[in-house]
């Protein structure tokens, strides 16, 4: 008996044994696949069809920006020392109620200068790829508010719309905007970080990205979509440092392009461009400017953004628009930016709110009042109220 079961044992053994590679080998790719997912996590460039959860939030009120800035129009008077910070979200809903519902540049008591700003700027929703935009405006008793739920759940799916009936408005303009510049080939992750230099000379260490000098054929692919906008003179302090420069991070990318540039600030944001585009075209009409324009051999450093702002002008809020005889109710606009080695991104949403002022029906002074039949020419009762002899006294 116990060599009968010995030997069932034996053959059990046998039996199964020849299985347990074959587990192995199929669980080998699993356990591969998992690694390499995991490294994927923890090395890929962020995704850029939605910002990341970690981006930082700066909403008005609750968090105090002492030095950033959000202005109206690119032509606002530039602060000195500090972040100016300038999105059309806001220009296209003031561009759809001036266009499609009044008809006319919108006249604001008390706000006179920053509306005559926002009539006259240039900035419209043509700028823009229009699979990135999204603009209405109209009557919340016409069914504005249907309108742009509906529209927006078709384009941008994914979006919250913020709770429109929060606000009694009689007229109500919104706008969204998304727009993406994915780098080719993402840039190289700064180990240290670079040593930001602010206009008051203080110095903080932030995150960055960019290259170095290295020449490996990865290397040589990002240098080669970075193109050389325009380039002045090296500085004599710093002879490896041209004193001014714009340069274009992805040449490749489509529709939009991520330009940044090392200038001196003029006293509107439309100069600072201005000034960059004129030095853009003398740049190019340079003998050698297929060759300066060429990223070959250089290094790049540019430190890496993320964040929100939720942004009140209250500069409009409160003030009439004497086109309509109402109050602005709401001025509001929300933009998130994020900078990083793989793109960047800007999302900004902006909506505007009128309300009709109600008008106080109070018989608190001597009136008329009469009965007739309806369509009947003349009454069968009349009152003149003078005095409060006839009045219910309380």
């Amino acid at each position: 008996m116990e060599n009968q079961e010995t030997a069932g044992a034996s053959k059990e053994q046998h039996e199964t044994t020849p299985f347990r590679p074959i587990r192995m080998v199929l669980l080998l790719p699993v356990l591969v696949a998992a690694g390499l997912l995991a490294w994927w996590c923890r090395n890929a460039p962020p995704a850029r069809a939605e910002f990341a959860a970690e981006a930082a939030t700066l909403p008005n009120g609750l968090v105090r920006l002492e030095r950033t800035v959000v202005v109206p129009t690119l032509d606002t008077p530039c602060p000195r020392g500090e972040n100016i910070i300038w999105c059309s979200s806001f220009q296209l809903t003031w561009n759809e109620i001036r266009d499609n519902v009044v008809g006319a540049p919108l006249k604001v008591g008390g706000a006179e200068e920053i509306a005559g700003r926002l009539n006259t700027a240039r900035q419209s929703i043509s700028d823009i790829d229009p699979n990135s935009v999204y603009v209405a405006a109209g009557r919340v008793k016409e069914g504005i508010i249907e309108k742009i739920r509906k529209d927006m759940a078709a384009k941008f799916p994914s979006h919250k719309l913020p709770d429109f009936s929060d606000y009694p408005a009689d007229i109500l303009a919104y706008s969204y905007l998304l727009a993406h510049v994915p780098f080719e080939h993402p840039f190289e992750q700064t180990n240290n970080g670079i040593m930001f230099i602010d206009s008051r000379g203080n110095k903080t260490r932030v995150g960055g990205f960019g290259l170095g000098e290295g020449y490996s054929p990865e290397q040589q692919k990002i240098r080669e979509q970075v193109e050389v906008v325009y380039a002045t003179s090296k500085r004599r302090e710093m002879s490896w440092e041209p004193a001014e420069y714009a340069l274009d991070l992805c040449r490749q990318s489509q529709p939009y392009q991520m330009v940044v540039a090392s200038v001196e600030l003029k006293d509107t944001l439309t100069q600072t461009l201005e000034h960059i585009r004129a030095q853009a075209s003398d740049f190019k009409k340079r003998p050698y400017y297929e060759q300066a324009r060429s990223f070959t051999g250089s290094t790049l450093r540019v430190p890496e953004m993320s964040w929100r702002i939720d942004h009140r002008f209250k500069e409009l809020s409160g003030k009439i628009v004497i086109d309509v005889g109402q109050p602005i109710i709401e001025a509001f606009q929300m933009i998130e930016f994020r900078l990083d080695r793989a793109g960047a991104a800007v999302r900004s949403e902006s909506y505007m709110a009128t309300l009709s002022i109600p008008t106080h029906f109070s018989l608190d002074h001597p009136f008329l009042l009469y009965m007739q039949k309806r369509g009947a020419e003349r009454p069968f009762f009349v009152m003149w109220v003078d005095n409060a002899e006839l009045l219910v006294q309380r």
